[in-house]
């Protein structure tokens, strides 16, 4: 009975969230604030009032935003969905500048927070390069939902959020790298020269593993006759199948897999399809989109501890400041040095101000944070991770639409 009634509360925190969001997303249609912006403020609205009258919301206790459900309930969908609605013929005409900004965009950031943070805080270099790696994923689902609604150019949309598809499995990977660093205690020759193997080793393999399940549901499609239900159901399959079989079986990245696994299926499995079957399969991944964007921001808002947020606020701004200084080099500093590759098309200096002020972070950050084992200074890191990150969303977040028009 104990069971049951816990699972009980869990459906009726979700169903209560899912309601709030609605609600939300019916005043943002009124009000000019993004969505994902007020759901975060509305998340640390109840989080107030579950605090203060916690016999007011007690299936909200139930819930918490743990880097099991970012990892392997939400993200899958929010990767699938992305990489899904990218034009892939676009996404391929960019490729080198979204690579640019995925991994060496990342490296930079890392690094520069890494050094600034160690040397303004006196924590290790080890430590504050991961608590660096943490913070350089970026996360723009608010900004690109605006671009859609303006209809910003499609260049400057692909940019945005296909860094934010590359750079987020980057991310994970070399924090997951630094934190084997980190409990292992040295810097060694060595220890780089591993690291660069498995980032290799996981970053390919991902996308070795997405491309083969999604040529291989490709080719079930073309067995079966046409099905609604067969179609979005292969394709759940494939979304959260290409996340866990790289995961769990091969160790490589689950969200290169994923990422893989979508733009293969856009380009070749969809061709396979009748064009009302595409239509359905376009409808059902925004709307699992949207759920999963909604269910994470509102719990993103749900963990927010302001106070614990004020009592480190030196260190947390200091990471501001420094997060905002290595994104400035990565937009002004990195992008116009590659322009200089042969086959680079320039970025639009207007396109840079906003990727510059649209750099957001979000759920990949603090998935990443949440999962960090038990050491010195975790619960410092999971501090200035949710206060950078609500600095972002609630500061850039707000601002960006000025700057976009």
């Amino acid at each position: 009975m104990e069971a049951s009634h816990h699972i009980a509360e869990v459906v009726a925190g979700i169903l209560s969230l899912v309601v709030v969001a609605l609600l939300i997303l019916a005043a943002t249609r009124r009000i000019r604030l993004p969505f994902t912006v007020s759901l975060v403020m509305a998340g640390m609205t109840l989080s107030a009032l579950s605090q203060a009258h916690p016999h007011l919301f007690p299936p909200l206790h139930e819930i918490e935003l743990s880097p099991g459900l970012v990892m392997y309930v939400f993200l899958p969908a929010l990767i699938f969905e992305s990489a899904f609605s990218l034009d892939a013929r676009l996404l391929r005409r960019n490729l080198l500048p979204v690579l640019i900004l995925a991994v060496p965009g990342l490296l930079l950031p890392t690094t520069l927070i890494g050094l600034l943070v160690s040397w303004a805080t006196g924590i290790s270099l080890s430590s504050a390069l991961l608590l660096g790696a943490i913070l350089s994923a970026t996360d723009p689902v608010a900004v690109v939902a605006l671009f859609k609604k303006l209809g910003a150019p499609l260049r400057l949309t692909i940019l945005v959020e296909g860094e934010s598809l590359f750079n987020d499995a980057t991310a994970i990977v070399i924090s997951r790298i630094l934190l084997g660093i980190v409990m292992g205690g040295a810097v060694t020759v060595g220890s780089v020269g591993a690291g660069i193997g498995e980032f290799s080793y996981v970053f390919f393999g991902g996308i070795l593993v997405g491309t083969v399940m999604a040529l291989v549901t490709g080719v079930f499609l073309g067995w079966m006759e046409s099905d609604q239900n067969v179609e979005i159901t292969l394709t759940g399959v494939l979304a959260y199948g290409s996340f866990l079989v790289a995961e769990e079986l091969a160790h490589a990245s689950g969200v290169m897999a994923t990422i893989a696994a979508a733009i293969t299926f856009g380009s070749h499995g969809l061709m396979k399809l009748s064009a009302h079957g595409r239509r359905m399969l376009e409808h059902f991944w925004e709307y699992a989109g949207f759920l999963a964007n909604a269910l994470i921001f509102l719990l993103v808002g749900l963990q927010v501890n302001v106070f614990a947020i004020i009592e480190a606020r030196t260190v947390v701004l200091w990471v501001i400041l420094v997060m905002l200084i290595s994104r400035m080099a990565v937009v002004y500093g990195l992008l116009p040095v590659a322009e200089r590759l042969p086959r680079f098309e320039p970025v639009d200096p207007r396109f840079r101000h906003v990727m510059f002020w649209g750099g957001l972070r979000g759920a990949i950050a603090l998935a990443l944070v949440l999962s960090l084992p038990e050491f010195e200074h975790r619960d410092l890191f999971v501090t200035i991770t949710i206060g950078a990150v609500l600095f972002t969303l609630l500061i850039q977040g707000l601002s960006i639409e000025k700057l976009v028009h």
